[in-house]
């Protein structure tokens, strides 16, 4: 058996704390965050998803607890922080993965519906940074990766109906890159992933079956983010990393 050092990935140890965590990519991302030896706290508002995904990395070896919480609800964040605080310890990574999106004609799209999507994917990545930083700051170190899309991503050809979710997106991007300047003095680093098309219920609900057939599975994306958390990324703050590649099978938990 080949021991751990902190040139696989530097995780051992470290609290992650996973946002929509219940299946896709978050899923996907905690168990491998696990896999690198992290103890991983696991956010989402679905109890079921939650408990599946966290048996699947204790049955795995892996230590997981999974927490009940509407990310776009200042409170319930504050209280998803205390209660991994309390439990495991004070968060090391946070992977910002919740989101939502919404489909159809912009003209015809009510502004309560904009602004459930707009709280989903970048509200809520701000109340959780913001929560995280609390904890990284004093310690002088921490990761922040925040799950965009190419969808935000300016050159890159749009799905049709989709125009709130890549404005949302467009803002995760831009914040993850004010952040990381504005972190860096103090040990922590922001990054921003935008995958392309994944294999996700998301995708199902908005895309042609042809593009969901071509998709990435969810594990190839989580392990780029996996990487950007461990230590040997320290070099790396500040970036957008499009992952857009072919889909090749990946190892994946159940969702």
């Amino acid at each position: 058996m080949t021991q751990r050092t902190d040139e696989d990935g530097g995780l051992t140890g470290r609290v992650a704390l996973v946002t929509g965590a219940g299946k896709g990519i978050g899923a996907a991302t905690a168990v491998q965050l696990a896999a690198a030896g992290a103890r991983v706290a696991l956010a989402a508002r679905t109890d079921g998803d939650l408990a599946k995904i966290a048996a699947f990395i204790h049955e795995s070896g892996g230590e997981a607890l999974p927490v009940r919480c509407d990310v776009t609800d200042e409170a319930a964040v504050d209280n998803l922080f205390r209660e991994v605080g309390d439990r495991l310890g004070p968060v090391d990574v946070l992977v910002n993965n919740a989101g939502q999106a919404l489909a159809g004609p912009f003209h015809e799209q009510a502004t309560a519906d904009w602004r459930r999507v707009l709280d989903a994917n970048l509200v809520s990545t701000l109340l959780c940074a913001r929560a995280a930083l609390r904890d990284m700051r004093p310690r002088g170190r921490g990761v922040i990766v925040n799950v965009a899309s190419v969808s935000g991503v300016a050159g890159v050809e749009k799905l049709p109906g989709l125009c709130v979710y890549a404005a949302a997106k467009a803002g995760v991007i831009a914040f993850s890159e004010a952040l990381a300047a504005e972190a860096r003095p103090h040990g922590v680093r922001v990054l921003c992933v935008s995958p392309g098309a994944v294999k996700t219920d998301g995708l199902r609900a908005v895309a042609p079956p042809e593009l969901v057939e071509k998709a990435m599975t969810p594990g190839r994306v989580a392990g780029v983010i996996a990487f950007l958390c461990g230590d040997v990324a320290s070099a790396v703050t500040g970036s957008n990393v499009v992952v857009w590649g072919p889909p090749a099978a990946a190892a994946a938990p159940p969702t």
